[in-house]
C-alpha cells in the first residue's frame, strides 16, 4: 500500500456523466492486480472529509486509470480535474482476482462493474481464453465498448434494457444460453447487487468457480473503520476493503 500522489496525465469526459482519468503514479502502477482500488482524497479542504474508493481500470507503469460516474459531491470534483493537477492516492487496496491459468473464464459485467473486469482481460487475455458479457441500462452507460474492443476477447456479448445497444434485455436473461455454449470453468463478475444476487441464483449447482468484485462505501479502505461489512452465508460479517472486495460469489447472504 502507497500513500502517492498521482499527476494527471490526461482527463477524458466520456458522456452521461462518466469520465476517465490516466494518472502518472508509478509506485501504485507497479504494484496493482485485476481487482485492487484506491481511495482517493477528492479535495484538500475537509469538505468531503473522507476519501472515495475507485476501482482501477488499468494499469501499465506508471499510469494507472479510473473510470467513475458522478454520482455525488466526491465524483463531481474528481470530474473537474484536468491534465497537470495531482491527486492523493492510498493504494493498491484489497484483494485481486485469481489469473487462474488454463481455465476457461466467462467475465459478467454490469455497468461500472466493468472496471476490474476490464483490467482481468487486459493483464491476462493473451494467456487464455476469456469470454466478456457486458451490460447496462442502454447506450449511454456502456461508453467503453470501443475501449473493449482493443481487448483479447474471445467472444464479447453486449446486453442494454432500452436495445440501444446490443441485445435487448438484462445480461441475466442471455446468461444460461451463453454458459451453455461457451462452457465456462470459472465467472468473474461485478456489478450491482441486484445483478450480482441474480447471477448467484443462476450460477448456482452449476459446478464453476464463481468470484465476485463487490462494491461498498467505505470509510478508511483498509480494514480499520468496519463500514463496508457484508453479511454472508455462515452469518458472520466480512469487510469489503481488506477481506475484499473479491469474494466467492456463493459467500456472500445476497438480499433478494
Amino acid at each position: 500500500m502507497q500513500d502517492e500522489r498521482g499527476l494527471i496525465e490526461e482527463a477524458r469526459a466520456l458522456g452521461g456523466g462518466y469520465f476517465l482519468l490516466k494518472i502518472a503514479a508509478p509506485l501504485i502502477a507497479a504494484a496493482v492486480r485485476p481487482g485492487h482500488f484506491v481511495m482517493a482524497r477528492v479535495s484538500p479542504a475537509m469538505d468531503p472529509l473522507l476519501r472515495r474508493p475507485l476501482g482501477i481500470l488499468e494499469g501499465r507503469p506508471p499510469y494507472i486509470w479510473l473510470y467513475f460516474q458522478v454520482l455525488g459531491s466526491g465524483t463531481r470534483l474528481l470530474s473537474g480535474l484536468r491534465h497537470g493537477d495531482s491527486l492523493d492516492l492510498l493504494g493498491p487496496l484489497g484483494n485481486s482476482f485469481p489469473e487462474m491459468p488454463d481455465k476457461r473464464v466467462l467475465l459478467i459485467a454490469g455497468g461500472r462493474g466493468i472496471v476490474p473486469l476490464f483490467h482481468y482481460a487486459r493483464a491476462y487475455g493473451e494467456r487464455r481464453p476469456l469470454v466478456l458479457l457486458y451490460g447496462g441500462r442502454g447506450k449511454a452507460d456502456l461508453p467503453l465498448l470501443e475501449r473493449i474492443k482493443s481487448l483479447t476477447l474471445q467472444r464479447l456479448f453486449v446486453f442494454s434494457e432500452d436495445g440501444s445497444l446490443g441485445q435487448k434485455g438484462l445480461l441475466t436473461d442471455g446468461l444460461e444460453k451463453i454458459v451453455r455454449e461457451e462452457r465456462p470453468d470459472a465467472t468473474l463478475s461485478c456489478g450491482p447487487e441486484a445483478m450480482l444476487a441474480r447471477l448467484a441464483g443462476l450460477l448456482k449447482g452449476r459446478g464453476l468457480n464463481n468470484l465476485a468484485s463487490l462494491e461498498a462505501r467505505m470509510g478508511c479502505g483498509f480494514g480499520a473503520c468496519h463500514g463496508c461489512a457484508v453479511p454472508t452465508v455462515s452469518g458472520a460479517f466480512r469487510k469489503v476493503c481488506d477481506e475484499g472486495p473479491v469474494f466467492p460469489l456463493e459467500e456472500i447472504q445476497w438480499r433478494t
